[in-house]
């Protein structure tokens, strides 16, 4: 299995080689795995440099990029010849053993990114069974994840540990946020669309109508007009819940794109409004797309239940 980031720092990408198996880091990450030195340190190779265009749209204006899409992070790199031709050597030579994926909607974290940033890449994913005995035993998903070890206890203790720093800091602004600016308004626009899709039938708009409304009335429950970044964290918690960050979602295709509007409007109004909280929010949002990749093992059912939005 490997991992390929595309990184923030604007360093060239190194790959480093455990048991045969490639991970792709950035020289600035790979300095808390091994010390960078020359071309060849250790196993860590240096493959290539994403181009100066795209480091410079990830690496400047950090601030005043913060209501640009995710997916434009996605595109910034484009994977050199060298990793080509190293992807393509493995196919044919042997069977991968570990099925591909659906693709992964990185709006809602780099789960890679994660496990780079945790320094547990290189760590066993832990006993998915036991992790899914104990949940069917009745125990906390925390206290599960113990159980299987490896990555899925860490992950899951990181991400306590940071719903704590975060909803510290969160709770302690002063801000607030307008519900119907970064709700409502991202609701409607999706609606329109929704409406003016030509290619859904009548039955289809209906369906995908009803279900917004259905979330819009649930999300806003007990709402006042202005509500504090806490609260907002936590409605966005919600609906990457839902969404099942960025993985093999519950709901249809159609829905999708709303999902994703209402979580980046909600997510960029906490990082204006509680400036401070933006790395928590981004180390948190990575681990629990890490969850989501550790539960949805080629052999998981669905282990999510229905998301209800935490009580005001």
């Amino acid at each position: 299995m490997h991992y390929q980031l595309g990184c923030d720092y604007g360093t060239a990408l190194i790959t480093v080689y455990r048991e045969g198996d490639p991970v792709f880091l950035c020289a600035s990450h790979a300095t808390a795995i091994e010390r960078p030195d020359d071309n060849c340190v250790a196993g860590v190779r240096l493959i290539g440099a994403p181009s100066a265009d795209g480091n410079n749209s990830l690496k400047n204006d950090s601030q005043t990029k913060l209501l640009e899409s995710a997916d434009a992070k996605q595109s910034a790199y484009v994977p050199s010849e060298t990793v080509g031709r190293v992807a393509a050597a493995k196919v044919g030579r042997e069977k991968d053993p570990f099925p591909r994926r659906p693709g992964r909607d990185l709006t809602y974290g780099n789960s890679a990114k994660a496990l780079v940033d945790e320094t547990i890449w290189n760590m066993p994913t832990g006993d998915y069974e036991l992790y899914r005995t104990a949940l069917q035993q009745g125990k906390p998903a925390t206290e599960a994840a113990q159980s299987a070890g490896g990555q899925f206890a860490i992950v899951h203790r990181k991400i306590s540990e940071y719903t704590f720093k975060i909803e510290t800091v969160l709770s302690e602004s002063k801000a607030t946020i307008n519900a119907a600016d970064v709700i409502d308004r991202p609701l409607e626009l999706a609606l329109l669309e929704i409406i003016s899709n030509a290619v859904m039938s009548e039955a289809e708009k209906d369906a995908a109508i009803g279900h917004l409304g259905a979330l819009q009335e649930q999300i806003n429950r007990g709402l006042d007009r202005e509500i504090t970044p806490l609260q907002a964290h936590r409605i966005m918690r919600a609906i990457g819940d839902r969404a099942n960050w960025g993985m093999r979602a519950c709901f249809s295709e159609e829905l999708k794109p709303a999902f994703r509007s209402i979580y980046s409007s909600v997510r960029n109004a906490i990082r204006v409004a509680v400036p401070e909280a933006c790395d928590l929010d981004e180390r948190l949002a990575n681990l629990c797309a890490a969850k989501s990749d550790l539960e949805n093992v080629p052999t998981a059912k669905t282990l999510h239940p229905p998301v209800v939005v935490p009580a005001r």
